[in-house]
Order: structure tokens, then sequence, then C-alpha cells
């Protein structure tokens, strides 16, 4: 990472001999100094975090397999049923780094999903000991290892009816219809669409949001219909925007486009005689 060599002895000059103690009540206690980490509270901690795990590198034949966002890593490894398995290895990769840097992990506080191919079901065995399970949220969406979002749309109707709550009571107080649907366009429609381009694939989901959006309607949560699938459409062309945009942030995290041509069912298909 190039950094100005001023900013270098800047941070240098911030973290050098810090020390930092408790204070609680009548308790002070003693000074010492900070060995690990950061100063708590400090507007530069998130960006040291950054610049230290910018070396973090797992990769699977050159490809890039882990995912980071903040503090929080994701690895990916495909396993092909006529190639090796390099799950352990690639995990390895993670942990042996940790080590080097003088961290631990605990892999009992990570947890592993696996997402089978249709007619595949080997039992595979646990890599490092970590727990595998069912369904696991990532970055507040909960994925399945069967590919479906149910549990993730019912932790967000869940949350949507909370929601529903607080604006029924602000409407018994006075609020006018205006305010209500904003309310509703801020703290409702907001928390659905978060990752909708994501677990929107899925048309049993889209249905399911689209029944609550309707009943939101009739009883005058928000004074006209919401369309599911125009708020995913908006997110999408939001997306595929920034796909082309070269100095997106996100460019590099879509897949490529592919070379290969497919023959869609359009005007130039040829119907059985």
């Amino acid at each position: 990472m190039e950094l100005n060599p001023y900013i270098i002895n800047w941070y240098l000059n911030f973290l050098k001999n810090r020390k930092q103690r408790v204070v609680c009540n009548d308790f002070c206690g003693e000074w010492m100094d900070v060995n690990k980490g950061t100063t708590q509270g400090s507007v530069s901690g998130p960006y040291l975090f950054n610049i230290f795990l910018n070396d973090l590198e797992v990769d699977i034949d050159g490809e890039n397999a882990l995912f980071k966002y903040a503090d929080d890593s994701n690895i990916i490894v495909p396993v092909w049923s006529e190639g090796p398995d390099t799950s352990t290895d690639t995990v390895g990769q993670f942990l042996s780094w940790s080590d080097d840097n003088f961290m631990t992990c605990n892999p009992g506080k990570c947890k592993e999903l696996i997402i089978r191919k249709k007619g595949y079901n080997d039992q595979l065995d646990n890599v490092y000991n970590i727990p595998q399970c069912k369904e696991l949220p990532i970055l507040g969406t909960t994925f399945q290892d069967n590919l479906k979002f149910t549990s993730h749309v019912r932790g967000k109707l869940v949350k949507a009816n909370k929601c529903l709550y607080v604006i029924r009571t602000l409407r018994a107080e006075g609020y006018s219809q205006c305010e209500i649907d904003y309310l509703f366009k801020t703290l409702v429609i907001s928390t659905i669409t978060f990752g909708l381009s994501v677990y929107g694939s899925s048309p049993a989901e889209l249905n399911t949001l689209q029944r609550f959006f309707d009943r939101c309607f009739k009883r005058k949560y928000i004074s006209e219909p919401v369309n599911i699938r125009y708020l995913l459409e908006i997110q999408d062309r939001n997306i595929f925007k920034a796909s082309v945009n070269q100095k997106s942030a996100i460019v590099d995290l879509i897949p490529r486009k592919k070379s290969t041509s497919y023959s869609l069912r359009t005007e130039f298909s040829q119907y059985p005689r």
C-alpha cells in the first residue's frame, strides 16, 4: 500500500509510546502501554485496521477466495466432484496469516455453509472443526444451504411489522398521511430493499413481499401501491451503472461478462414443425 511518508510518520507518532488506563467511579487504574490494536474510539482506528488487513490474501490457483468488508471476512471455496478438495488448505492460509500477525482465530466462532448442487449429497468433513450450519447471515443477508431466502425474508418481515407498530402509534397521535408515507418509506421500504438484488432472484420470496406491500396499502400505511419488482429493477439499474464505471469500488467484485452466446427464445428462434 503506497502512502505518503508524512502520513506514515504521523501515525507512528500517534501510536508510539501510547498509554491508556481504566477509570470507573472512584477506581483509577495504572497507565499501561498499548502494544496491540489502536486507541479505542479514535477516528483513525478503522483506517489503521484496514491497513493492518491489507496483506491478508487467500487464493486458490491464483484466484482470490477471500472477501473482506471491514472486520468481516468470508472465504468461498468451490469443490468439484472430479477435482481435489482445497478447502482445508485455503482456510489454512487464513489461519497461518493470523498466527504470523499475532492474532488468535477461534474456529469455534466461525461457521461453514455448504451449498450443494442438486443431486450432490456427499457428506463433507468439517474444516478445522468449524461447525457446519444450515443458514448463515453475511452483511445483513441470510443465506441458506438450499439457496433459498425464506429465513431472510421472514426476518425482514418481522422487522418491518415492528416498524408498522411504530407508524400505527404515530398515526393515532395525529400524524398526517404525508408524514406516514415518509415514515413508511424510511423505516419499512429501506429495510426490505436492503440486499434486494441478492434475494430478489427468488420469485416466491418476491410474491411474499408483494402481498405484504399490498396489505400495507390496503390498511393505509402508504397512500400509493408499492411494486416490489419495480424496486428490484431500480436496484439492478443502479448496480449496472456502477458496473460500467471503472472508478466504482465494486467493479472488481462483479463477475466478468461471459463470452458465451446463448440462444434465447426470441423472434429468431426456430419453432418445431
